[in-house]
């Protein structure tokens, strides 16, 4: 993971007799990250897996130049 880290996101459950859950989050890396579409994000012990969803944005000047990139995780 990166130092930045994955800040605080939304999560929806479906109720269609399943216990599915779908967190999303925004992973926050150093500009210089390679994050591609369908990457795969995973801490450190293995127990949370975040799958990149869509195209990450840079940016590079602002006071936090960063990599951001749109994490989806389904459970259950």
């Amino acid at each position: 993971m990166s130092p930045y880290g994955v800040t605080v996101g939304s999560s929806s459950e479906t109720h269609d007799a399943s216990n599915t859950v779908t967190t999303r989050r925004v992973f926050a890396a150093p500009l210089g990250t390679d994050v591609r579409p369908a990457d795969r994000i995973v801490n450190e012990d293995g127990t949370e897996k975040w799958e990149v969803v869509g195209r990450p944005l840079i940016f590079p000047l602002t006071s936090l130049a960063r990599v951001e990139a749109t994490l989806k995780e389904v459970t259950g």
